[in-house]
């Protein structure tokens, strides 16, 4: 290939950087065969959902009041009452009123760093992610992930994970007072932030975080971050934020303060010092957005590479952790040393292999899916569809890139065939797309932050289930009951800027 090229991405003042990093794993499986080659074709190619599929906007961009236009996060309350919440970079939470398609004009929480809140906004910073707790609809509890404004020397920039109450008197309203900081990661780079939340279906809090910054990992091999596990950077962490194991671990030193949180039981490093007992997976760049698959517990994580391979990683849910997903050692389904990456794999086994292997002999699991990086610049890890009102796109991974603009589906998907996988371009012009969103009912919405806009996608007759008020909502699924999950899961960038 030509000179290495380096890209930066941009879109309305957002700098969007995902990436995976990956480390040997602890209980090597036997190689499954090599995967399919990854995908090169231009951003150029346009495409469209088979009729009568269709991708619609649900909230434009005239809908979000000024300051507070760039949308990350797009939640179903599960409450009967129509309402969703948004999150947006800039640090404000809104409420948008279904039935009336309208933004409330009073913020359900303003975090703004210019109204005096906690969030500094910016490039890759700000509040980058949020999720309700699976005892939401009783309890008012949420959680958010935000790049902390300076707060005293040396906190500008850190990953500060907080929870927040709904106000007792009025549920569109959140009670700032409520606020108890549960975790921080000091994190003085501007970029590779992570920026994920979610409760999985063993009712733990997951949390993505990317590799610290600094190109190729700061060029230090198995010392950077994302090799080693006595960091809490590049990785995926997993911890107990509301007592569901019920002999769990004390909170590790790793957070810089506050530890309002325990240990599951069964995380991989518990005891283990120096290793942080927080971690469940490792070798993670920028892993900016995952899921969980509502129906098996299995996880999909979008990350954004260094200059040649853009990647879906995955982690089934009978996989033990932890897992090594590669980086630095890896990028794509070769070495990260690559011609075009060229970063220092030093410390690394040697592994010159360039097919995809899961895992592969020398522990690292290989992307289940990736996107050369001549367009692909920041991947975004969507849903696997599990909603009914799509029939045609069911237990579809449908995921997507900031910056190409296009969205992607699986044509083939059997995540105990991790090699037989294929997906194809599904619809393009979504240039900006900072994640996707799923509802209560597995219905799923593009949430496009760059275009200030949050997308449905339908069966061609709009989506009138997103306003609906009444017991379309009552299975739970992200507040309250959590039965709708499976019961047979066990408990357990800078883009390319150096």
């Amino acid at each position: 290939m030509a000179t290495t090229i380096r890209r930066q991405l941009e879109i309305s003042g957002v700098l969007v950087t995902t990436a995976l990093v990956f480390t040997f794993c602890l209980a090597v499986a036997a190689p499954a065969p090599a995967a399919t080659d990854c995908f090169s074709e231009s951003c150029g190619q346009s495409c469209t959902p088979g009729g009568p599929v269709a991708i619609s906007t649900l909230i434009g961009p005239g809908d979000f009041p000024a300051g507070a236009g760039t949308p990350v996060a797009f939640l179903d309350p599960a409450d009967g009452r129509g309402r969703w919440l948004i999150a947006t970079q800039q640090g404000a939470i809104l409420v948008w009123d279904g039935p009336t398609d309208t933004v409330l004009p009073t913020m359900f929480l303003d975090l703004r760093d210019e109204s005096g809140g906690p969030v500094l906004n910016g490039g890759e910073r700000g509040l980058l992610s949020m999720a309700l707790d699976p005892d939401y609809a009783t309890t008012g509890r949420f959680y958010v992930f935000y790049t902390r404004a300076d707060e005293g020397s040396g906190t500008t920039g850190d990953v500060v994970i907080r929870r927040y109450e709904r106000s007792a008197g009025d549920p569109d309203v959140a009670d700032p007072a409520s606020a108890t900081t549960i975790l921080v990661i000091d994190h003085p780079a501007s970029n590779h932030n992570g920026g994920q939340l979610a409760f999985g279906p063993d009712g733990f809090l997951y949390i993505s975080t990317g590799d610290g910054g600094g190109g190729c990992d700061s060029n230090q091999g198995t010392n950077g971050d994302g090799q080693r596990t006595d960091t809490l950077a590049g990785k995926m962490l997993r911890i107990d934020v509301h007592g569901v194991d019920p002999s769990p671990g004390p909170a590790d030193d790793c957070s810089v303060e506050a530890d309002v949180y325990t240990i599951p039981s069964d995380n991989p490093f518990i005891g283990q010092e120096p290793a942080c007992d927080e971690v469940w997976g490792y070798g993670l760049r920028n892993p900016f957005r995952f899921t969980f698959d509502r129906d098996t517990g299995d996880i999909y994580i979008g990350d954004v590479g260094q200059n040649k391979w853009e990647e879906i990683n995955f982690q089934a849910a009978s996989t033990p952790a932890p897992v090594n997903w590669g980086w630095v050692c890896r990028e794509g389904c070769e070495t990260a040393g690559n011609n075009e990456s060229g970063c220092s794999t030093s410390g690394c086994p040697v592994d010159t292999g360039t097919t995809c292997e899961f895992p592969r002999s020398s522990g690292y699991w290989d992307p289940m899916l990736c996107h050369y990086n001549g367009g692909w610049d920041s991947i975004m890890g969507g849903y696997r569809y599990r909603g009914d009102e799509v029939p045609s796109i069911a237990g579809d991974y449908i995921y997507g890139d900031a910056a190409c603009g296009q969205i992607w589906k699986t044509t083939t998907l059997d995540i105990s065939n991790p090699a037989a996988v294929d997906a194809d371009c599904w619809a393009s012009g979504y240039q900006g797309t900072f994640g996707f969103a799923e509802d209560s009912q597995g219905e799923l919405y593009v949430i496009v932050g760059g275009a200030g806009r949050i997308d449905c996608i339908h069966n061609g007759a709009g989506c009138p289930w997103a306003g609906a008020v009444g017991a379309i909502f009552d299975d739970g699924f992200e507040s309250g009951d959590t039965s709708a999950w499976s019961n047979t899961v066990p408990l357990g960038e800078e883009k390319n800027e150096e």
